[in-house]
């Protein structure tokens, strides 16, 4: 029996699509502005805004703001999993302070809640050095930015800080990004 693991994610991930799949210019959410695209630069092409959404705690709480990047925008979620082109999330803290590692803990949450155990059992080994990378905290308005660098893996970024790329799989970016569903 064939398993496909997209059918965990698709759901969220098509809502949160549906949302946001009209044009979309600079946004604003809680006074931060996201720019509707990010330069060029170097080997990286230029990514455009597809959406972006408060992540809520308690429904009270808003701990941040998580903006997806795409090479390539489309409102289609299996175009989105399935392509290699570059993709970026950003999370803007909301909170005054916040550890990085309650960002790694909410990674691990989505992953949990949008993997079957196998696929997890596959990405162990990446999660484990992403983990260590994530460390230090942020304040409010300071991002925490995970990058798809296609070939390469995943480019981690908290606070301004690169903190390193580990050569995870395209399907560790993509439990991250049904995070921000």
């Amino acid at each position: 029996m064939q398993h496909d693991h997209t059918i965990y994610r698709i759901p969220l991930l098509t809502a949160f699509l549906i949302l946001l799949s009209l044009p979309v210019n600079a946004l604003v959410i809680n006074k931060y502005d996201l720019p509707d695209s990010i330069a060029a630069e170097g080997d990286k092409p230029e990514l455009k805004l597809q959406g972006a959404a408060v992540r809520s705690w308690y429904l009270m709480v808003k701990g941040y703001i998580g903006a997806l990047y795409l090479e390539e925008p489309t409102s289609s979620p299996e175009e989105i999993y399935a392509s290699d082109s570059h993709q970026r999330m950003a999370f803007v803290m909301l909170v005054s302070k916040m550890s990085a590692r309650r960002i790694a803990n909410a990674f691990y949450d989505s992953i949990q809640l949008n993997s079957p155990p196998d696929e997890q059992e596959a990405m162990r080994d990446d999660l484990e050095r992403i983990f260590t990378l994530v460390d230090g905290s942020m304040k409010k308005g300071e991002q925490a930015v995970f990058e798809y660098l296609p070939g390469k893996g995943l480019r981690i970024e908290i606070a301004g800080v690169e903190k390193g790329v580990v050569p995870a799989s395209k399907e560790v970016f993509n439990c991250r990004s049904s995070d921000l569903t």
